[in-house]
């Protein structure tokens, strides 16, 4: 009868303490740690500083880069005339002074002109023929035609020597400054290197 008191006892004591913990947490939330949403099955995690996610960080700012160098620009100075005859100069004056005769074979070029008497030489490269062109009666470029992939490279370099390294562009090779330009070409075996000037050269 005793030991059944005893168990009845434990019991009520149980039952007081459970409800006084429930009541405790209803009265203060806070007394019960945060308790993150887990799968189930796996135990429940405890929210703390660790979990929180790292704090934005903005990128560093790139020091400002140098512009970059124009390569299609040559890196030595244009030359200020071909074969002796400054680019912008009067025919009236040029054509008796380099022995200029309009070219009329195979048929007649409008402002073109030749000297009968021109070494058909570029460097160690031999030419086919050096013509010499005239606009609104002011040398402003000269074309050259030649034969062969030997002579291409014969005058390829010899430019280079001149002027440095110049830049590949599609089927041409070449060079570029503010108001001249040479460009090399071969296609099917025939070459031509031509020069143009833009503007006349100031005296």
């Amino acid at each position: 009868m005793r030991q059944c008191s005893f168990v009845a006892a434990l019991a009520l004591a149980l039952c007081l303490g459970l409800a006084s913990g429930a009541q405790a947490a209803t009265a203060d939330p806070s007394a019960l740690p945060e308790v993150r949403a887990t799968s189930p099955g796996a135990p429940p995690a405890v929210e703390s500083e660790a979990d929180a996610p790292p704090p934005f960080v903005r990128r560093p700012k790139r020091p400002a880069q140098p512009p970059r160098r124009d390569l299609t620009y040559a890196s030595r100075p244009a030359p200020a005339s071909f074969r002796g005859l400054v680019w912008g100069a009067p025919l009236a004056e040029a054509e008796p002074r380099a022995g200029l005769v309009a070219i009329t074979s195979p048929k007649p070029l409008r402002g073109a002109y030749h000297r009968p008497d021109e070494l058909l030489k570029i460097g160690q490269a031999d030419v086919r023929s050096i013509a010499y062109y005239f606009q609104k009666g002011v040398f402003m470029g000269a074309g050259v035609m030649f034969e062969g992939e030997a002579n291409y490279f014969l005058i390829k370099d010899h430019l280079m020597e001149l002027y440095g390294p110049g830049r590949q562009v599609g089927d041409r090779y070449g060079w570029t400054w503010d108001t001249l330009s040479i460009d090399l070409r071969l296609r099917d075996g025939v070459g031509e290197l031509r020069y143009t000037c833009e503007a006349p050269a100031k005296k």
